[in-house]
């Protein structure tokens, strides 16, 4: 029990800062969750299944000679994301190679490669999003924030290219004698022997998932635009959304990320869609009521993972 009161002690004063910077009203977080229009909210729940649906096409790409089906390869995706959101601290990431050990017989290296590739890529495709979304708002975003994202993405992009060539070089390191060097080289051998066919695949795929990502987060506030809901001033066009929601999925990497994301999630929702000129009291209320229904969804995707999970790899 001890360890989990520093990650609930964060999400409580976190939350307090949101509530005493923006003056959110929970009367009105509770009135919107209980008016969103369900006809979005069931195609905001389709995309992000989507999403899920994909990350495990993704996962199967980035394994090489992948011996278990994509419908398992799913199951470990969503179970991940789950156990990674729940758990303190980002703790949850290690699950992914864990499960691929135990579940499908992949060696603890292969699993933490294809961890390490699935996040350089979720950036940059974040980072393209972002880029769109500012290229096509028509908020207020400030002249600095756009060439900094401009350099940010570029940066990105270039890492990318320059992704298999350098773990060619680092692979090398697999047939050192010291055991820690070696395990570096094992580490960088799936990405050096990632064709391009393949990688460009992983990369259609990531952008393929964000895509569906970011839309879940756009028809969800879409769907808390209802007069009984948050109305008019949470109504935004999509290429306004891709910049406001990208600071939630920034948020996202912050090692320190306490239970569930609560606190973090909020912070990064606001600060996200305060830039794109939205009011600080609907950003801050729009984040809690996006948290409620996107961590539903996910418990509900989690959930069935688990139900199609294997106990044992039996290869």
């Amino acid at each position: 029990m001890k360890r989990w009161l520093a990650p609930v002690a964060a999400s409580i004063i976190l939350i307090a800062v949101l509530v005493a910077a923006t003056g959110l009203e929970w009367e009105r977080v509770l009135a919107t969750l209980g008016a969103l229009d369900p006809g979005l909210l069931a195609l905001s729940f389709a995309a992000y299944t989507a999403s899920f649906l994909i990350r495990g096409v993704r996962l199967g790409i980035l394994l090489p000679e992948a011996t278990t089906g994509w419908l398992h390869l799913t199951s470990v995706g969503a179970r991940h994301i789950l156990l990674a959101v729940v758990l303190p601290f980002r703790s949850g990431e290690a699950t992914l190679p864990i499960l691929l050990l135990r579940e499908a017989g992949r060696p603890l290296t292969e699993g933490l490669a294809a961890l390490g590739l699935m996040r350089v890529l979720d950036l940059a495709s974040v980072a393209v999003f972002l880029l769109i979304g500012l290229a096509g708002t028509t908020a207020a975003t400030p002249d600095d924030l756009r060439l900094r994202a401009l350099a940010v993405g570029g940066l990105l992009i270039v890492g990318l290219i320059a992704l298999r060539p350098a773990a060619r070089l680092v692979a090398r390191l697999s047939a050192s004698t010291r055991k820690p060097l070696a395990f570096i080289g094992r580490l960088a051998a799936p990405a050096a022997a990632l064709g391009t066919g393949r990688l460009l695949a992983a990369v259609a795929t990531s952008l393929a998932t964000w895509l569906a990502t970011y839309a879940t987060c756009f028809w969800l506030l879409t769907a808390m635009t209802g007069p009984e809901a948050l109305g008019e001033s949470a109504r935004v066009d999509f290429a306004t959304s891709l910049v406001g929601t990208t600071g939630l999925h920034l948020s996202a990497v912050i090692p320190i990320s306490p239970v569930a994301g609560l606190g973090t999630w909020e912070l990064g929702w606001t600060a996200g869609y305060r830039l794109t000129g939205m009011d600080e009291a609907t950003a801050a209320e729009s984040a809690l009521v996006s948290h409620a229904a996107i961590f539903a969804f996910l418990v509900v995707l989690g959930g069935a993972g688990f139900l199609l999970r294997r106990t044992r790899w039996s290869g």
